[in-house]
């Protein structure tokens, strides 16, 4: 009676190589199609922007770093009935504000903008979650003196309308405002006397940052800039190519 041979069960190893090598190549495989998505950052929306007349402009600036964008806008603009000193209120700051021309506003993760004032704060752990965990968002606001062009400063020029649009939709993502109208803090930790973190609206994760924040703000008021703005680079590549007057 001829006899069957069984077949020899995968060992342990065999097994594990086999998950390894699944598991690098979905890895791989993620990397590259979010690689793919950022080419649309480089895509361009808002190509009729024209540089508004003087008799109808407001200026402001989009302040970066290497990982981050924030809108910088006067404190007040009697042409736009924008203020923003009652939505982020003077005495919620440590030191006195009477300096102050322009105020920047940020919005990111709130693990990683209160945990992380500097590099040297900066846990592994901390960016995973922060990037793969959709987490809480904060505004970070900061007062600021007297602002001008530069590397890390780019001037936009904005009609009254579209500035209002801006204004708008910086509003619309703060959470929580008090009886008097003012944003609601979200901690009482701060970078220095001058800056403070507020609640806000939205989830941050890969593929939601910061940056898209600005680039959806630079959207709605009628600027240049990508479709799709997960990165610094979206945002400034549009910004130095947009006309001046």
């Amino acid at each position: 009676m001829p006899v069957i041979a069984k077949k020899s069960q995968p060992n342990l190893w065999s097994r594990l190589r086999r998950w390894l090598w699944r598991g690098l190549c979905g890895f791989a495989l993620f990397w590259l199609t979010y690689g793919c998505f950022l080419l649309l950052g480089f895509i361009p929306v808002n190509r009729g922007y024209q540089v508004p007349h003087e008799d109808d402009r407001v200026r402001i600036f989009i302040r970066s770093s290497d990982i981050h964008t924030d809108f910088v806008m006067p404190i007040s603009s009697a042409e736009s009935g924008v203020d923003w000193s009652g939505m982020f209120p003077p005495h919620h700051f440590r030191a006195p504000l009477r300096g102050a021309k322009f105020v920047a506003v940020g919005w990111g993760s709130r693990g990683f903008f209160v945990e992380t004032k500097t590099w040297a704060d900066l846990r592994i752990s901390m960016l995973l979650r922060t990037l793969f965990t959709p987490s809480e968002s904060v505004l970070h606001v900061e007062y600021l003196g007297d602002v001008a062009p530069g590397p890390a400063m780019n001037e936009v020029l904005l009609t009254r309308h579209q500035y209002q649009e801006l204004a708008a939709f910086v509003q619309s993502t703060i959470r929580e405002q008090d009886a008097s109208g003012a944003a609601v803090l979200a901690t009482e930790v701060s970078y220095s006397d001058y800056d403070r973190f507020y609640l806000a609206c939205g989830r941050y994760h890969l593929f939601n940052t910061c940056n898209q924040w600005t680039g959806r703000g630079l959207y709605r008021a009628g600027v240049p800039t990508g479709l799709w703005t997960p990165l610094v680079v979206h945002v400034r590549w549009h910004l130095l190519r947009t006309p001046s007057p």
